[in-house]
């Protein structure tokens, strides 16, 4: 207590000028402690009191140091601490400033042929360990981008999408199309004749069907008559039974095969004599599919084993016992162990269809997998 004269007291006022009060509370808060560099400038969600400074170390923020706006775009991408002082009472707040990632990447071509792969490459710049995808037909590693080729399907643009792990993630595409493997093509002049009445066939001691779980069956045909039963190839009367493809009189085209329990599949009804037809016969294991000069197939859905075990010579021209003999012209037959796709059966087609006095190369254009019999018939 103070006293001015005698027993006149004057209060203790803690606000009066010149004396010590209670101390300052400051408090600095920010709508988020990360931001990237894209982001909008953005103020102090609370800065309290008003009126103080605000500073951030180390240098390279742009910040307003009266009202605490921060301009992420011309900021330097790091950690910040800020500083928000009133009366020498400073309150802290950590910021990080992230770059925007770079995504662009390429591949070497937006064209590809349906075999091998391709390999992306990042730009200079762009962030790595992102993922890839793509839409379905396209077989893609979603970690690396290499695309297989030849598990994928043809067609297109395909959109390819990069998109980097972030923060500040972003992602760039590019386009790519996928299309047939471009097919060689070598001459054809000769086919063999048959002449039925003269009992002419080509006998294979080497039997290739023995075994197989899936399989095609490729052939050119010209057909003098439709009368009678005519084999293209043959090994069914001999047991065991194996396969059979052959004309059916007077039914139309039609394949058999056994696992030791025979199946009998009914293709297309129809042909034209005296003219080239191409035929092909594929099996995936569970279904046949019937090709008759590339056009919509006839398909069968059924379930056998590996074709049954034999010794016995096959032939062309004919059954195993030397009958439904062939009268006509026979050309470019061909086995696989695989079944064909759609695209493969066309390529063989449009290859002479389109090229006549030439044939497709079974030995290019990815058309050698799983080819395990080939005969030219005098080329």
């Amino acid at each position: 207590m103070s006293y001015i004269g005698i027993g006149s007291p004057i209060p203790e006022i803690a606000s009066l000028p010149g004396q010590t009060g209670g101390e300052v509370t400051v408090t600095l808060d920010y709508p988020s402690s990360a931001v990237c560099t894209s982001a909008s400038p953005f103020s102090p969600s609370e800065a309290t009191p008003p009126g103080g400074t605000f500073a951030a170390t180390p240098s390279g923020l742009t910040i307003n140091a009266s009202t605490g706006e921060v301009t992420p775009s011309t900021s330097t991408p790091q950690a910040y601490t800020i500083s928000y002082t009133v009366s020498g009472v400073t309150s802290q707040f950590a910021l990080t400033i992230n770059a925007v990632q770079q995504s662009t990447f390429s591949y070497s071509s937006s064209s590809f042929q349906q075999i091998g792969t391709a390999t992306p490459t990042l730009a200079a710049g762009t962030t790595a360990g992102g993922t890839y995808s793509a839409p379905a037909g396209v077989s893609i590693n979603t970690s690396t981008g290499v695309i297989d080729l030849a598990a994928s399907t043809i067609g297109g643009p395909y959109t390819i999408t990069y998109t980097t792990p972030g923060p500040c993630a972003t992602s760039s595409t590019f386009n790519i199309s996928i299309t047939a493997v471009a097919i060689e093509l070598i001459d054809n002049n000769f086919a063999m004749e048959f002449d039925s009445g003269s009992s002419q066939y080509i006998s294979n001691s080497t039997n290739i069907i023995t075994g197989l779980t899936t399989f095609s069956i490729s052939a050119w045909y010209s057909l003098d008559t439709t009368s009678g039963d005519r084999a293209i190839i043959g090994s069914w009367n001999t047991a065991p039974a194996q396969m059979l493809l052959y004309w059916d009189d007077p039914s139309g085209w039609r394949f058999l095969w056994s696992d030791g329990s025979s199946a009998s599949i009914a293709g297309p009804s129809s042909t034209t004599t005296g003219q080239w037809h191409h035929i092909v016969v594929t099996y995936d294991g569970s279904t046949v599919k019937f090709y008759h000069d590339n056009g919509t197939p006839t398909t069968s859905a059924i379930s056998r084993g590996a074709i049954q075990t034999s010794t016995n010579s096959w032939n062309i021209g004919a059954d195993n016992n030397g009958a439904r003999l062939w009268d006509g012209d026979l050309d470019e037959i061909a086995i696989w162990n695989r079944a064909l796709d759609a695209t493969d059966v066309a390529r063989i087609y449009n290859a002479t269809n389109d090229n006549p006095g030439k044939t497709a190369n079974l030995w290019s254009a990815g058309l050698n997998t799983g080819l395990v019999y080939w005969n030219r018939m005098g080329d």
